[in-house]
């Protein structure tokens, strides 16, 4: 019933299947583990719609009657929650429908921005993520390949000094990159990445991350590798992991998917902390305390797919990553709202969306002046 619960929330549910899942709601029992369900493995808080879960069930319910839908019939009491989830998620079988449609008719045109690979000898290059093409050092060798959104490195023998390369991927924008020992990076928008165009044959592997990346080692316990992010040096030797470390957060998060990591941050004086799989380690700039909490992995790299996710965070910290995630700029005039606390996660839609959802939640009021959203 799980999988049925999750095409609800997506949109995706069968009239068939959504008459068997109205049945299976008839045993009071069955709606505690709905709502069970939603909480665990969706990780939301309805707190924060407050009074608002009566107008989102008002808003929906008048759409369905309005649209005369024969499901109309099928929504019983538990339909105010799932009218809320709906709300909250951003996404699903409601936006999919236009029922939460944008408020503000002008259209917002994210910005497009290049990638670019920055040479050891300081040498800036644009990708082109329509093309195919070899990538060579500053020497003009060839050192690996290009293909439209990823890089793979051939993986050579470094002699001599290491040379490093810098990815860039601006605001707007995903790149995935193949190291040269064959650990697989997924750099989220906003990120860099600095590291070696051939790893040394002795020694650990270190790279240099600003922002936010997905991490799938390659396993050699020789040569551990090192990712130092800020602060925060990662210590793993073959695993799955994500980490993000924008400057603009409070904590540098690392959320083990696979395997072990060790995290050893600047002035803990505690010696290194490992984590286990399932576990979201936090580095406190401020505090330098690493704090360890068990996790849905899952709600912390779906970024890869596309999915906005936002748990815990403040609506100032929200508009900061809708502008590196759509490259566009926001300024909020709303200083009180600002400061609320939202949990809430989107699937692929437009900002005009995001919008909206704040709109129909919030009654934010907002204009697009010079492509440059402005919050009243």
């Amino acid at each position: 019933m799980k999988n049925i619960i999750s095409k609800l929330l997506m949109g995706t549910i069968t009239e068939k299947e959504l008459i068997g899942l109205r049945n299976w709601l008839n045993d009071p029992q069955n709606r505690s583990l709905l709502e069970s369900y939603i909480r665990d493995y969706h990780d939301l808080n309805l707190a924060v719609l407050k009074n608002d879960v009566d107008v989102a069930y008002t808003k929906v319910m008048e759409q369905i009657e309005k649209r005369e839908r024969p499901v109309k019939r099928m929504f019983p009491n538990w339909a105010r929650y799932a009218a809320a989830i709906a709300v909250l998620l951003g996404m699903g079988y409601f936006y999919q429908q236009g029922f939460f449609s944008p408020q503000n008719n002008t259209l917002i045109v994210p910005k497009e921005d290049s990638v670019t690979l920055e040479l050891d000898n300081g040498a800036l290059q644009t990708i082109d993520l329509s093309q195919t093409k070899k990538v060579k050092d500053a020497d003009g060798n060839i050192v690996g390949d290009q293909k439209q959104d990823q890089i793979s490195y051939s993986g050579g023998t470094a002699t001599g000094r290491l040379l490093f390369n810098t990815l860039t991927i601006p605001n707007g924008k995903q790149f995935q990159l193949r190291l040269s020992d064959g650990t697989d990076v997924h750099l989220n928008a906003g990120s860099s990445l600095r590291y070696p165009v051939n790893f040394s044959t002795t020694g650990s592997r270190q790279v240099f991350l600003t922002g936010q990346a997905y991490f799938k080692v390659s396993k050699d316990r020789s040569r551990p590798f090192i990712v130092k992010a800020e602060e925060l040096d990662i210590e793993v030797l073959g695993t799955e992991f994500n980490v993000s470390a924008y400057m603009e957060d409070e904590n540098i998060d690392v959320v083990l998917v696979e395997g072990a990591v060790s995290l050893e941050g600047d002035g803990t004086g505690n010696g290194p902390t490992k984590l286990s799989p399932g576990q979201k380690g936090s580095f406190g700039h401020a505090s330098k305390i690493i704090n360890v909490n068990q996790v849905n992995t899952a709600l912390y790299t779906s970024w890869r797919q596309g999915h906005l996710v936002f748990r815990n965070v403040t609506f100032d910290n929200i508009l900061k990553k809708l502008e590196r995630h759509y490259n566009i700029e926001i300024e909020n005039g709303n200083r009180a709202l600002g400061n609320e606390i939202f949990n809430a996660s989107f699937n692929k839609v437009g900002i005009e969306e995001i919008l909206s959802f704040f709109n129909d939640a919030h009654e934010i009021e907002y204009t697009v002046e010079n492509n440059r959203v402005i919050i009243k």
